[in-house]
């Protein structure tokens, strides 16, 4: 299938800019010696995690790493992509545990990383679940969540984005080429839950929906976007969108910075998607990344506590 070189997917979040909502991506190099950090800043809008990897290392002077494609996916028929969805039930609102003013700014990202040989050991634990380390991942991020920002223990519905560029014919690799679908995650589901509703999701073509959907600039142009993007985000509140960006090996040494760099990205949230988050393993290492939106009146305290929790929670597998 091929696409328009117009990055539609990128309408919304200029939409959302003009509602002061931030789209600032961070993308983070880290010095695990010295804790050093130095960040490249992009707008949404412009690029997605996986194009803004590639312009981020490019800016630093980086030999430009490999983009880990997986499989190819080819589309399905039309008619399969406006499936019913595949997993019924419907997350409860989130119950926020507020205390504070929301400030207008996006604050700072929180990072933190595994060793090498934690991360082969999650590995492992995901492989004796027989899950995908993405199930592992999202279960304890929203454990922790429920534990550090809400009132009780409950479910929560996250987005789960969804990276197209096996699946389409990329006319420009520097854009937003990423779908996504929804999935209800409660505290007492088991890997194996997340695991299968992961599946079920990209076996029903849902993310396909969502990508036409979501597309829909092609016909009513921005000004069309920015009306629907209003009432949006006064809609079903969320947790957050768990973005995912799979394994990457990165040369730092090609920009002068050591070899054992650590790298992570964030994005921004939203008011009804507030717990941002990145993952991804690069040269074998976990890098965790977490920015709580002001919406929430969460301070940084409290985003290093859930960060903290999100981490021992993933400890607690191996």
């Amino acid at each position: 299938m091929s696409v328009s070189a117009t990055d539609y997917i990128g309408m919304w979040y200029q939409a959302r800019a003009k509602l002061g909502v931030d789209d600032r991506i961070d993308f983070m190099f880290v010095d695990p010696e010295s804790g050093k950090r130095r960040s490249v800043i992009l707008r949404h809008r412009d690029y997605d995690g996986v194009a803004g990897i590639l312009v981020s290392a490019r800016r630093m002077g980086m030999t430009p790493p490999q983009v880990p494609f997986g499989k190819p996916r080819p589309a399905p028929p039309f008619w399969k992509r406006w499936q019913a969805d595949p997993v019924a039930g419907a997350a409860a609102t989130p119950s926020w545990r507020t205390s504070e003013m929301a400030s207008e700014s996006s604050p700072e990202p929180q990072i933190q990383w595994l060793s090498k040989a934690q991360t082969s050991e999650l590995y492992r634990a995901a492989q004796s679940c027989n899950v995908s380390l993405n199930s592992l991942l999202l279960l304890s991020l929203h454990r922790a969540v429920c534990t550090i920002l809400m009132d009780r223990m409950q479910s929560g519905s996250w987005c789960f984005p969804v990276n197209m560029r096996n699946a389409v014919t990329v006319p420009r690799e520097e854009m937003n080429l990423s779908s996504a679908f929804y999935l209800s995650v409660a505290p007492e589901d088991q890997p194996a839950d997340i695991d299968n509703a992961i599946r079920a999701n990209l076996k029903a073509n849902v993310h396909w929906r969502y990508w036409h959907l979501a597309r829909i600039g092609r016909v009513i142009g921005q000004s069309g976007v920015d009306w629907l993007c209003a009432r949006m985000l006064n809609g079903k509140a969320h947790c957050g969108s768990f973005s995912s960006l799979g394994e990457w090996q990165m040369d730092f040494a090609s920009a002068g910075m050591a070899a054992d760099t650590v790298f992570g990205c964030c994005g921004p949230g939203s008011p009804n998607h507030p717990v941002a988050n990145g993952v991804m393993v690069v040269n074998g290492r976990l890098s965790l990344a977490l920015r709580l939106h002001p919406s929430l009146g969460a301070d940084e305290v409290r985003a290093k506590r859930c960060l903290e929790q999100w981490i021992n929670g993933l400890l607690e597998w191996i």
